[in-house]
């Protein structure tokens, strides 16, 4: 914590501060669970966590759990919600052995989630989607920006702040790596949202395509990886 730049150190303050904020709100507005339903959703965001993809000219990731945090948001309370997204973040964050993930990193992950989960919910039942004729549709979309931008934003700042570099470009970076992920997710969501309630049928089935998107993806992030080192090649020659 001492090597960190200064204005490192206070984004990572504030996005603390955000996230505490965010566990008031939901402990002052708590809502009764559906406790079946959010243990399955807790062990998918573990499992689903886990299905790690390294981000290229990045330090960062991106995980196969957007799906089944959205459904938290959707079918829970806040407080639901969160515990839901800080499972997502522990299962997320860790590592062992030489690249054991810091605690100042696996505390910045955890609040970014949280703030990105409970951004999310606001989006999804604020006034603005449930004006509108499509009310679900609507709210998915508007849920699934903002935890998008909650969630990209302030890793790419963090990044640019730590390693040097250009959030701006670190963020276009991600987000043209990651959007297509955060589409994918989006409309698994709405497919398992169509059930009233999500149980442990839907839950397999949507287990089960995370892998498999999990999997496209890692072979394609492996394919690209080799090849860029051989366009840049080529371009040198040609010059």
């Amino acid at each position: 914590m001492t090597n960190l730049p200064t204005k490192a150190k206070v984004m990572i303050g504030m996005v603390a501060v955000a996230s505490l904020f965010a566990l008031s709100i939901s402990a002052r507005h708590w809502q009764t669970q559906a406790w079946p339903q959010l243990v399955m959703l807790l062990a998918a965001a573990a499992l689903s966590s886990r299905l790690k993809v390294k981000i290229p000219g990045t330090t960062s990731s991106m995980s196969g759990n957007l799906p089944i945090i959205l459904l938290a948001v959707t079918q829970l309370g806040l407080f639901g919600s969160l515990l839901v997204a800080g499972v997502a973040a522990v299962a997320q964050s860790y590592t062992s052995g030489e690249h054991k993930t810091k605690p100042i990193q696996f505390l910045f992950n955890a609040c970014t989630l949280l703030n990105a989960a409970g951004i999310a919910y606001l989006a999804y039942h604020s006034q603005l989607a449930a004006a509108h004729n499509t009310v679900h549709a609507l709210s998915l979309v508007l849920a699934a920006g903002a935890y998008f931008l909650a969630n990209t934003a302030p890793v790419a700042g963090i990044i640019g702040l730590t390693e040097g570099g250009n959030p701006f470009a670190l963020w276009h970076q991600v987000f043209m790596w990651s959007f297509p992920n955060y589409v994918i997710g989006a409309g698994l969501t709405a497919i398992a949202s169509a059930f009233s309630t999500t149980g442990l049928i839907t839950l397999a089935v949507l287990m089960a395509v995370l892998f498999a998107v999990h999997a496209s993806y890692k072979l394609y992030v492996r394919s690209a990886a080799k090849i860029e080192p051989k366009t840049m090649a080529m371009a040198a020659t040609a010059r």
